[in-house]
């Protein structure tokens, strides 16, 4: 049986200013769906590669519009009931030339938010899967959810699902008196799977990186905190301006590291979701065996053609991505 990716994380309503305008001169805002593990499962979907998304949402005319986002890319949901809530909101302010992308949060008293321990059947989900996602930016909201996390991941433990996870660092999240550095050490050592990024590991683990070896020191100091860690990875970026970066995505594996083809991307559409693209294209590419070589090429491929896209979904096929892996990223027409 082709077992699901189950994947467990907040689901929310992206509001935007369109053409790139700023919050305070528009009149208009469009929405969007978003969420890093609803956008890892919508390009999973896609891949052919069938996803659960395990959240908690109120019962509402605007949860079910969002719902039904999902369910057009055929994303599987154990949905949460919650009364009395509402749909965490963001709102995003698109980056342009020298002008940084913006977010601001809206998620008190959301739906995901009131979730706590024993509320969800752990066990009977897992039935059904071999491999469980979750992101840092659960267990920043409230120590209910960072509990909860911990339930999620000892019963995927038990189940022998493979456990991955992206360091997602938020700091305007945390905010009920924990520090990053008390709550993610213990989660992150259920992990299999892992994406990372420097700043954010030594904010987690209070590590030094080698600054000349960034990349190769940094897993170095992460798989000596995280001993049970088989696969990790990373994205470079040199931003030279908000719409134009250089990307390369980087691979360890029984202490062998293996890099993507580098990328130049001008131009950029939008970035949110590119990190989400890239874990999808990681899941996806690792859970079909292909060789670590092209496991990177094809993740760090995701992530280029996201830029491309606006919203948060990456809803770019396999052949898409197979293209830009081919053309090295130059966007030759195909005709």
């Amino acid at each position: 049986m082709n077992k699901k990716i189950a994947l467990f994380g907040e689901y929310l309503l992206r509001l935007t200013p369109p053409q790139q305008q700023k919050l305070v001169q528009t009149h208009a805002l469009e929405m969007h769906w978003a969420g890093s593990e609803a956008n890892i499962a919508v390009s999973l979907a896609i891949f052919g590669s069938p996803s659960l998304y395990i959240t908690a949402l109120p019962d509402n005319e605007l949860a079910r519009a969002g719902l039904s986002q999902l369910y057009k890319y055929g994303v599987q949901t154990h949905i949460i009931s919650t009364a009395d809530t509402r749909v965490g909101t963001y709102y995003y302010e698109s980056g342009q030339g020298a002008r940084p992308g913006r977010v601001i949060y809206d998620r008190e008293h959301s739906a995901f938010s009131y979730l706590k321990p024993n509320q969800v059947n752990w066990s009977e989900i897992f039935e059904t899967a071999d491999w469980f996602h979750w992101s840092g930016i659960t267990p920043a909201l409230n120590q209910q959810l960072a509990d909860t996390c911990r339930e999620a991941l000892q019963a995927a433990q038990q189940s022998n699902l493979v456990i991955s996870a992206d360091f997602n660092y938020r700091n305007t999240l945390w905010k009920y008196g924990k520090h990053c550095s008390q709550v993610m050490p213990e989660l992150l050592q259920y992990c299999d799977v892992i994406l990372a990024d420097v700043d954010t590991a030594k904010l987690y683990f209070g590590i030094e990186p080698d600054a000349d070896h960034l990349v190769e020191s940094t897993f170095t100091l992460l798989k000596k905190t995280l001993p049970n860690v088989k696969h990790m990875a990373m994205t470079m970026r040199k931003q030279e301006s908000a719409s134009s970066n250089q990307y390369t995505g980087y691979l360890w594996h029984e202490g062998e590291i293996y890099a993507s083809q580098p990328y130049h991307m001008q131009h950029i559409a939008e970035r949110i979701g590119a990190g989400d693209a890239f874990m999808a294209g990681l899941i996806h590419s690792l859970k079909t065996k292909k060789s670590l070589n092209e496991v990177i090429e094809f993740a760090t491929a995701c992530g280029v053609i996201k830029h491309t896209i606006t919203g948060d979904f990456n809803v770019a096929t396999r052949q898409e991505i197979d293209t830009v892996i081919q053309q090295s990223g130059s966007g030759r027409i195909i005709r």
